[in-house]
């Protein structure tokens, strides 16, 4: 189930695929997100490095998608690589990006 802070931070802030009423649903970022950060360190992380919905180039994390409820059939990004992903996808890959990871 979603939470109202995440999906704040991360849904509304950083996904293009973002629609209410979808409260039950969890790409795999927000999942992510959601077990190893609090809302609050969220916050913090997306302030202090200051991410924004920007594209940028986008690190090949599988271990997100693999815990995705829109993984199969439903996620563009996972099916032609083209699209943007989702905005768990797109934070934790800024953030690697910014640490060089």
């Amino acid at each position: 189930m979603k939470e109202e802070p995440y999906t704040s931070l991360i849904c509304k802030r950083f996904c293009n695929y973002y629609k209410p009423n979808r409260e039950n649903e969890l790409c795999g970022g927000y999942f992510y997100i959601q077990k190893y950060l609090t809302s609050r360190e969220l916050s913090e992380i997306v302030n202090t490095f200051h991410l924004s919905n920007q594209t940028m180039t986008i690190q090949s994390l599988s271990f997100i998608c693999d815990n995705c409820d829109f993984k199969e059939g439903d996620c563009d990004f996972f099916v032609n690589k083209s699209k943007t992903p989702c905005g768990g996808y797109l934070i934790i890959s800024k953030l690697f990006n910014y640490l060089n990871l």
